[in-house]
């Protein structure tokens, strides 16, 4: 069954976008050396009016590493209209990494990229390979999953935004399980190889449904879609638990050696 494919985005936000990168740039005295799209749109089921989430990673120039203080390693602009920026500074993403932190492994596999110096993507991609660990990346999603069932659910109704809150760290989850790597970004890609006819069908309905609905609709819940859910749950919990729990030792140099390579 074809699921939708993501939609390209508006030019003219996208130019928005860059203009509001390069003033940042200026303002803050950062070099962006990458920026994409994080959550709905670029996991593929926006809603009409679904904010823009603009994820960045950036450095400052080298002589800012040699001071006392150090440099801010966040960077968070008040939400305007519907432009939400936030961006790490390089060490705190790499620090992240090292730790098996899932959002790295996502915003590189963004299918909406606004910034990128070249080859930095493949290169910390090619990072985010030596440093995972399925087991810390289950764990992640399926407590996205669990968050998303308290705060989306409420008497016999669903946030329909949330049912796809829901299912798509749960398929990651089970992509995880099932082949031992990095779960893709989309949710289009997660369904790969699932051959659930009736499952299917129904998240296709609710897909064209949230497509057309504002944020905060609610639909009535479907049993047979929630019973799912609860079941592939029960057997991720079981299966994750089986898995070997014991950190394998990485050459953090590689980090160090790769922050400076990328500074300006």
């Amino acid at each position: 069954m074809k699921i939708k494919e993501f939609d390209e985005d508006s030019p003219a936000m996208k130019e928005l976008i860059n203009d509001r990168l390069a003033q940042l740039e200026k303002d803050r005295g950062i070099k962006i050396l990458w920026a994409g799209e994080s959550g709905s749109r670029a996991w593929g089921f926006a809603s009409p009016d679904s904010d823009w989430d603009v994820r960045f990673i950036y450095v400052y120039p080298r002589d800012a590493y040699l001071s006392v203080k150090d440099p801010k390693e966040d960077i968070t602009l008040p939400i305007n209209g519907d432009l939400d920026f936030a961006g790490w500074e390089l060490r705190k993403l790499l620090r992240l990494l090292s730790k098996s932190n899932a959002s790295p492994m996502e915003w590189m596999q963004s299918p909406i990229v606004y910034k990128e110096e070249a080859g930095f993507r493949e290169a910390l991609f090619a990072l985010v390979r030596e440093f995972a660990q399925p087991r810390t990346y289950i764990h992640h999603y399926l407590g996205v999953m669990n968050s998303a069932l308290k705060a989306g659910v409420a008497d016999d109704t669903i946030n329909i935004k949330k049912y796809f809150y829901i299912l798509r760290p749960l398929f990651a989850a089970r992509w995880v399980v099932r082949s031992g790597g990095t779960a893709p970004m989309t949710f289009r890609a997660l369904l790969d190889g699932f051959d659930d006819a009736l499952l299917l069908n129904k998240i296709e309905s609710l897909w064209e449904a949230k497509e057309k609905a504002r944020e905060g609709v609610r639909v009535p819940i479907d049993r047979v879609l929630m019973e799912f859910i609860e079941s592939e749950q029960a057997q991720l919990k079981a299966q994750v638990e089986q898995m070997d729990s014991r950190s394998v030792p990485q050459d953090f140099r590689i980090l160090d050696e790769f922050f400076r390579k990328w500074l300006p």
